[in-house]
């Protein structure tokens, strides 16, 4: 397990690619591994879906953007020889959000 995690963090580090979210470093204190990531304000897709759309989409727009960008992180790793294997909604940060409803 902790050898999955470096390996994982040390991709983490080397990522050069707007729609992933890089490392500067990481470290061990005991048992813990912690990893040093920018700070996201604009919070996980996930919040952001329940607070500005709790009774859903009234059109696609928000869908296509997140699928989009998403797709194109995606394509970086894959390109780069790596697989994200949890991709999910909660996983999704977003650096800031203006929400116009």
């Amino acid at each position: 397990m902790q050898n999955n995690a470096s390996e994982e963090v040390k991709t983490m580090i080397m990522i050069d690619h707007p729609n992933l979210l890089s490392a500067y470093c990481s470290f061990t204190e005991g048992e813990a591994l912690w990893i040093v990531m920018p700070y996201m304000a604009g919070g996980s897709c996930y919040h952001l879906m329940k607070s500005s759309y709790p009774k859903g989409f009234e059109d696609e727009n928000f869908i296509a953007f997140v699928l989009r960008e998403t797709l194109k992180g995606l394509e970086y790793l894959h390109e780069n020889g790596h697989i994200h294997r949890d991709v999910k909604v909660h996983m999704h940060l977003f650096q800031c959000f203006i929400c116009t409803n």
